[in-house]
């Protein structure tokens, strides 16, 4: 079985586990975002990166900007990754109209000519979702990933990145990308 298969399915039986069984695969989890998967090491780098500048850690941006560049990433991507920050930053409140408006410009901003491939500005935005703990951004992220040709295996790739660099937190997401990837696996069975 392939790792990324197993780890999907990981996740899965996780959302059933109490705390106890949840704490116990920490860190089974978080080694699964060193191990070769779906996403290359760029990928992951550039992911990493955006999760530190959102939780404004400048030791993790600098090792991470680090790292990245070593993985191969260019400077035009970091500041990609830097922009795709920002616009999560500015996810509006609970206003509805707002939510929607923020939602046609992240698509026109995702869609627009940039550095990093667009599915990967996706994965990006997926990992900073999950440390905002926001299951809005989740759901939407996940679909989105998933329509411009992530597997699901790639996308939950994301988790392990974002449980290294958030714990706890990062963990309560789990049932919210278990629950996104099976709506998106829904609507494409649906169709």
């Amino acid at each position: 079985m392939e790792p990324t298969s197993s780890f999907l399915q990981s996740i899965r039986k996780a959302r059933n586990y109490g705390i106890g069984e949840f704490l116990e695969i920490i860190g089974e989890l978080s080694q699964e975002s060193t191990k070769k998967g779906r996403l290359g090491r760029n990928t992951k780098e550039l992911v990493t990166f955006g999760i530190a500048l959102h939780k404004q850690c400048e030791r993790c941006i600098r090792i991470h900007a680090e790292d990245a560049v070593r993985a191969g990433s260019s400077e035009a991507e970091l500041e990609q990754v830097r922009r795709i920050t920002l616009f999560m930053r500015s996810t509006p409140g609970k206003d509805e109209h707002l939510w929607k408006s923020w939602k046609r410009s992240w698509k026109h901003f995702v869609l627009a000519k940039g550095a990093v491939k667009h599915r990967n500005r996706e994965l990006v935005a997926l990992g900073i979702s999950i440390v905002m703990q926001h299951q809005k951004h989740i759901r939407l992220h996940v679909r989105s990933a998933l329509e411009l040709g992530h597997e699901a295996a790639a996308v939950v790739e994301v988790m392990p990145i974002a449980l290294l660099m958030d714990g706890a937190p990062a963990l309560s997401q789990i049932p919210s990308l278990v629950k996104a990837l099976e709506k998106s696996e829904q609507q494409e069975a649906g169709r």
